[in-house]
């Protein structure tokens, strides 16, 4: 439920000190919002990365011969950040790719405004292809925008445990 904006309900007072009112949720000390990945924009980006990875992983993107994959994935090893790199000539190779299929509903100018989220998702193809699922799970972990400011965040959580420990109220 969305916190209400005025309090309702008995006052309630966390080990911490805080005070909460009832019926209205809590609303986090910090707010990060997940990546949306469920936009028509990048529903394409999705797409393409996928098609755009098989070609470069079998070898026909001209110029990176290297990026082919002879073997089966490498399951129970993840990638080295220099291994398979989507470096500017990879992403170069994409925006090729895009021109190249129009049916995809995936323009140049949309592909630019979401360069970012496109990187994501070739890389994540790319470690997929080469090191399977778990690894590309791992890669998106890493990547997580929640996940990443929740690491940022642990010093704060441990003060406040200790505080809390200690009986000591924090605000």
């Amino acid at each position: 439920p969305t916190p209400q904006a005025t309090p309702t309900g008995p006052a309630i007072k966390t080990a911490s000190g805080r005070v909460f009112y009832g019926g209205g949720g809590i609303t986090p000390d910090h707010e990060v919002k997940p990546l949306d990945i469920a936009t028509p924009v990048r529903a394409r980006i999705f797409e393409e990365s996928f098609f755009f990875v098989r070609a470069l992983v079998g070898g026909q993107i001209p110029g990176l011969e290297a990026y082919r994959l002879s073997a089966a994935p490498q399951f129970g090893r993840g990638p080295r950040p220099t291994d398979l790199p989507v470096n500017d000539k990879v992403v170069e190779a994409f925006r090729n790719f895009v021109k190249r299929d129009p049916q995809s509903g995936l323009s140049l100018k949309r592909l630019e405004a979401d360069l970012d989220y496109a990187r994501l998702r070739l890389r994540d193809d790319i470690i997929t292809a080469a090191y399977g699922t778990d690894a590309a799970g791992r890669f998106l972990l890493e990547s997580d925008p929640q996940i990443l400011r929740a690491l940022e965040l642990l010093p704060e959580a441990r003060a406040l445990a200790e505080n809390v420990s200690r009986g000591t109220p924090s605000e």
